[in-house]
C-alpha cells in the first residue's frame, strides 16, 4: 500500500504546485512519470484542442507604374541659350524639354557638330569625360540640359580660333538633328552629358 501511496502523493503535490500559478504559462509542456511498480492507471491525456480556422483576407495592391521609356525625337524640344564668354572660353547651354504627355528618360550625351553655313561638318564635338552619364526621367514639361564649351583661341598657337561653325545638336539616342541659333569656335570644343 505504501508503494501505491507514494506515486499518488507525488502527483497530488505536482498538481498542487501547478494550481498555485496566477499567470498562464507559455505553451503546455508534457511531463512523463515512470512508475516501477504497478499502480492505478493514470488519467488519459486530454485530447488536443480543436483546430482553429483563420481566414486571411488580402487586398491586391495597385499595379506598379511602368518604367518610363526612352525619350524619342518626337518627345523633345531642343533649344539653346545665348553664347556666353568667360576670358577665352565660349559656353552655350542646350535644353531638352519633354513636350509629350508622358514621362520619358534621357541617358548619356547629345550628339553635336559644328558645321559651315552651307552644312558641311567642320568638327564633331567630342564628349567631355565624366565618371558616369546621368539617367534622367523627364516628366511632361521637365527640362534636361547639357553644355558645349569651346575656346576662342587656338590653345596650341595662342592665335584667335580661325574657324567658327553653327552648332547642330541631336538628343541622346535620337536621330533628328536640330540646328541651333548660335555659332561656336571650333577650337577645343567639347560637350557634356545631359544633366
Amino acid at each position: 500500500m505504501k508503494l501505491i501511496a507514494l506515486p499518488l502523493l507525488a502527483l497530488v503535490l505536482l498538481a498542487g504546485c501547478s494550481a498555485e500559478r496566477t499567470t498562464p504559462a507559455a505553451p503546455a509542456s508534457t511531463v512523463t512519470v515512470t512508475a516501477t511498480t504497478p499502480s492505478t492507471a493514470l488519467p488519459a491525456p486530454a485530447p488536443p484542442a480543436a483546430p482553429v480556422t483563420v481566414t486571411v483576407t488580402t487586398t491586391p495592391s495597385a499595379p506598379a507604374p511602368e518604367a518610363a521609356g526612352p525619350c524619342t525625337d518626337d518627345d523633345l524640344a531642343v533649344t539653346n541659350g545665348p553664347l556666353e564668354s568667360a576670358n577665352t572660353q565660349r559656353h552655350v547651354i542646350l535644353s531638352f524639354q519633354n513636350t509629350s504627355s508622358h514621362s520619358c528618360t534621357l541617358v548619356g550625351y547629345p550628339g553635336a557638330d559644328l558645321v559651315t553655313p552651307v552644312g558641311g561638318v567642320l568638327i564633331n564635338v567630342p564628349r567631355r569625360p565624366a565618371n558616369a552619364a546621368h539617367h534622367l526621367t523627364l516628366n511632361p514639361g521637365d527640362i534636361a540640359t547639357a553644355d558645349v564649351t569651346a575656346y576662342a583661341i587656338d590653345t596650341a598657337t595662342g592665335d584667335a580660333c580661325p574657324r567658327w561653325g553653327n552648332l547642330v545638336v541631336t538628343p541622346p539616342n535620337g536621330f533628328v538633328s536640330h540646328p541651333m541659333s548660335v555659332d561656336v569656335p571650333i577650337c577645343n570644343a567639347s560637350i557634356s552629358s545631359v544633366d
